[in-house]
């Protein structure tokens, strides 16, 4: 299972899959198995048949998931240490479901490089970006697909 947190929008990713957060309250959730500090959530998830909880170490600040079964009964914990960008991830997945033909009929293979590392949170050209975005409306007319990154 691999799980990823975006700490800024609260949601998790558990194997490629968002679970927007069910609640945001803030508790007292146990103590850290790295430093035996307080361990705080973050955000609470509904998932199968449960709840993953997203916390924090009050001290080291480490981020766990913690899962619970529909009972509250303690499952298990990992740490997460893969994070992402909501936004980029959406970006990311818009552009992906885009034809590379299409694509490459209004932007050069600069200009596409740029935006798909600009989509995954990767260095890119800013010039390119900023040309590529100039043909964004172009792009809109001739395919109808809208184009943000």
């Amino acid at each position: 299972m691999e799980i990823r947190y975006d700490i800024e929008n609260s949601v998790i990713q558990v194997d490629g899959v968002d679970l927007y957060a069910h609640t945001l309250d803030k508790n007292f959730i146990g103590v850290c198995s790295n430093c035996n500090s307080d361990v705080n959530s973050l955000s609470y998830h509904s998932y199968e048949s449960g709840m993953i909880v997203a916390a924090r170490c009050s001290l080291c600040d480490t981020i766990f998931a913690i899962m619970y079964d529909e009972n509250w009964k303690w499952k298990g914990e990992e740490t997460i240490s893969k994070f992402f960008n909501l936004k980029s991830s959406n970006d990311l997945r818009n552009l992906e479901g885009i034809d590379r033909k299409k694509l490459s009929t209004i932007f050069t293979p600069a200009e596409t490089t740029s935006m798909y590392a600009k989509a995954r949170g990767e260095k890119y050209i800013r010039q390119y970006l900023y040309r590529a975005r100039k043909k964004y409306n172009d792009f809109e007319e001739l395919f109808g697909i809208q184009i943000n990154i």
